[in-house]
């Protein structure tokens, strides 16, 4: 019986928003902004989960300072969580209503490559955020074992459902460990039926189809 829904945060539960903005206003707080800056922060990006396995204030700080060629102030991580508190999309009912139903039988947490707080704040800003009983990944990042293990927590993986939009983290590493899945095809690309369970949406999601992965598993 599935006990856990385990949700990805950007591109599954945020969609349609890139943090550009929130990047060129937090570089202009700090008196570094410019056009190459914020393409150097966007790799940076990129580049930081090559670099480490966990997300911590003052490995983050130093990676930026790296990248930027840049001092950054002790408050440079807090100014940025600042700013993307703002990087969701417009309010939406049907997302509200789907996530409220689904915490109604199910527990739910987040399994996010970030900082919980950030993620947290900007979910809030989405009037979801508390519908949510915790948030992994910070202190164990994706693809890393424990990650999806930190997640499951007392549940058994078969238990457990991870939802998300990315191919390689959410749906084959959490098949690896033993999870079923629900791959979020956010980005609208072409799926093929050993994907398993796939939505367009989270708002696709409900009781009537978990039930039916269950039953699927069963088999």
């Amino acid at each position: 019986m599935i006990k856990r829904l385990i949700f990805d945060v950007d591109g599954t539960l945020i969609t349609g928003v890139n943090f550009i903005d929130s990047i060129r206003r937090t570089l202009n707080k700090l008196g570094i902004y410019s056009e190459d800056h914020v393409k150097l922060f966007l790799e940076g990006i990129k580049t930081y989960e090559q670099l480490h396995d966990n997300y911590n204030i003052k490995s983050y700080t130093e990676h930026f300072e790296h990248v930027l060629n840049n001092r950054l102030p002790e408050n440079f991580v807090f100014a940025f969580w600042k700013e993307l508190r703002s990087a969701v999309p417009p309010k939406n009912d049907r997302l509200i209503d789907a996530i409220s139903k689904l915490s109604q039988r199910y527990e739910l947490v987040l399994l996010t490559n970030y900082f919980a707080v950030s993620q947290l704040n900007r979910l809030d800003n989405m009037e979801i955020g508390g519908f949510f009983e915790e948030c992994y990944g910070e202190h164990c990042i994706k693809p890393n074992k424990q990650a999806y293990l930190d997640a499951c927590a007392n549940n058994k993986a078969e238990e457990c459902i991870m939802i998300g939009d990315d191919l390689y983290l959410d749906i084959k590493r959490a098949k690896e460990e033993g999870l079923s899945t629900i791959f979020v095809n956010s980005k609208r690309i072409e799926t093929n039926p050993s994907i398993g369970t796939v939505v367009d949406s989270v708002e696709d999601i409900s009781s009537e189809l978990i039930s039916g992965i269950e039953k699927d598993f069963e088999r």
